[in-house]
């Protein structure tokens, strides 16, 4: 009778039991795709970051631990950057303060490496996921419905159809100058008058002492408050047409070299620049150019022939006048183009004239001393007025703009792209306010140059990491807007949480002791003093003359 009742289950026997009845329970549920697509992306992402930091290692040639980690001090310090030695003081930067600046003082940095990484890397990244998903929204070409439609046209007319039709593939890079005051550092060199609202001078030529440095910066199709630094030169008098010509030059080898292929990329610069200097200078580059104009600019059509016409050829025809008034007397446009109703600004209408050159004197400027025979520049030449302005401001004259380029672009794609140039404007702001621009109170012009582009280098970063920063607003903060990106100050707020993740190239500090100082008794003297030049009598140019 014993045999017949059960016997009880050993440990391991009921394990198994238990395992088998609730074992569908107990299994792991598998992950969302949306969960392992979010994993992958921030994975990559740090990737990408930690081997940009990686690389900018490599471009420090020289001082190189103390150069990187002040990049990380200005990334992680819980203020705005106002001065060198406050940086010395924070965490990220493992050495004392004579270190940091002996970065500055001897330091290295290979400016062509450096400024091939950025081109390299950013421009791709300003638009952000937000911006791509936006584009793809808008872009409806059917690239095999084009490809049969252009099969019969010459090649010649076949890639201008597909230059204009690439308009959310095509890149677009800002390039403008920013002054770095010094007006009382009067032992620094290279210093000279650059445009500021804070005059030192006199009231009427808003100029300061100090060194003005010119920036390219990639800038995206959805208007954010994001650009990315690419490059920088420091400009000195009477060379700018020269200077950009070569920064666009620089540009365009650096992104062939990335394989960034695609169409044609658009320089937009603003007033100041010549135009006709500039087409002159990249005619025959894969660059699309759009300048604003100075109201009082005249350009002129081709001249009107018939055969049998007698006398000497005519060199220019109608001529198109840009004035403010809107009542200025020109031809018809070839082509006009009216938005009503935009959100900022109201009803807006351009006009562009086609096929139209600029007058060029061979005695002055850029072209002075050209050989052979003056060039006609070609171009178009829009009208953009506008009902009215954001904030309820006046109501603005109209902007004239210049483009020239391997294909001729739409209105609407043009005046657009030229709005898109202020993000470089909101980008000047962010590097002086919070990362310290112009904040390094440094003697030489090579020193700023160290500065600025360890600046750059460090918005490189905070552009990188933007998929990677959570909201850390302050209660009086408004929620930002999940359709855009967080703006720069708040991913740089919450980089030093990602920081610790990333690792550091740089190698620990070695203790020492101080060094023996000046020997007693001696003295260096008074350091020399640089007088900067005196302005002219013209009160919009200075003691050189302008390059065209």
């Amino acid at each position: 009778m014993l045999d017949t009742l059960p016997r009880p289950a050993g440990r391991l026997q009921a394990i198994a039991c238990a395992g088998a009845v609730g074992g569908a329970e107990m299994a792991p549920r598998p992950l969302h795709p949306a969960q392992v697509a979010t994993a992958v992306a921030r994975y990559q992402a740090y990737q990408a970051l930690r081997e940009f930091r990686a690389r900018l290692y490599g471009c420090l040639t020289a001082r190189p631990d103390a150069s990187f980690e002040l990049c990380d001090a200005i990334l992680c310090a819980d203020h705005a950057v106002t001065s060198l030695a406050e940086l010395s003081l924070a965490p990220e930067f493992r050495r004392g303060h004579g270190a940091l600046y002996d970065a500055l003082a001897a330091g290295r940095i290979d400016e062509e490496k450096l400024a091939a990484l950025l081109t390299g890397t950013l421009p791709g990244l300003v638009d952000g996921d937000e911006g791509q998903a936006w584009v793809a929204e808008h872009d409806r070409i059917d690239d095999g419905l084009l490809d049969r439609a252009l099969a019969g046209l010459p090649a010649g007319a076949a890639a201008a159809v597909r230059e204009a039709c690439a308009r959310w593939r095509r890149l677009r890079f800002a390039i403008d100058a920013t002054p770095y005051p010094r007006p009382d550092a009067e032992c620094s060199p290279g210093r000279g008058h650059v445009h500021h609202d804070a005059c030192r001078c006199d009231g009427t030529r808003k100029t300061i002492p100090g060194w003005e440095y010119q920036f390219t910066a990639a800038v995206g199709h959805l208007r954010t408050a994001w650009a990315a630094l690419v490059d920088v030169e420091r400009t000195t008098p009477a060379t700018r047409t020269c200077q950009t010509a070569r920064q666009v030059r620089n540009l365009l080898r650096r992104l062939g070299v990335a394989g960034t292929g695609g169409p044609s990329p658009l320089v937009i610069l603003d007033a100041g620049y010549s135009a006709a200097a500039l087409t002159a200078a990249l005619a025959g580059c894969p660059v699309h150019l759009l300048i604003r104009l100075a109201a009082g600019s005249v350009f002129y059509a081709d001249p009107v022939t018939w055969p049998g016409k007698r006398g000497r050829p005519g060199k220019h025809g109608i001529p198109v006048t840009c004035a403010g008034d809107r009542g200025q007397a020109n031809p018809e446009p070839d082509e006009s183009l009216t938005l009503p109703g935009t959100p900022r600004y109201g009803t807006v209408r351009v006009d562009a004239w086609r096929q139209v050159h600029p007058l060029i004197h061979g005695d002055r400027g850029w072209f002075a001393g050209w050989d052979g025979d003056l060039p006609v520049l070609r171009g178009t030449v829009l009208r953009v007025t506008v009902e009215y302005l954001p904030g309820g401001r006046t109501r603005p004259k109209p902007m004239w703009l210049w483009h020239a380029g391997p294909a001729p672009l739409s209105p609407d794609e043009l005046w657009r792209a030229y709005l898109a140039r202020f993000d470089e404007e909101h980008a000047f702001r962010f590097a002086k306010g919070h990362l310290g621009l112009t904040a390094a109170r440094v003697r030489t012009p090579e020193q700023a140059d160290r500065w600025v582009r360890l600046v750059m280098a460090a918005a490189g970063q905070l552009l990188l990491a933007r998929p990677l920063a959570a909201d850390l607003r302050r209660p009086w903060e408004r929620q930002p807007d999940p359709a855009r990106p967080l703006p720069p100050g708040r991913v740089r707020r919450g980089f030093p949480n990602i920081r610790p993740r990333l690792g550091t190239p740089a190698r620990v500090a070695k203790p020492t002791r101080p060094g023996p100082g000046r020997p007693k008794g001696s003295a260096s003297g008074p350091a020399p003093r640089y007088p900067i030049p005196k302005k002219t009598d013209n009160k919009d140019e200075t003691a050189t003359a302008p390059d065209g």
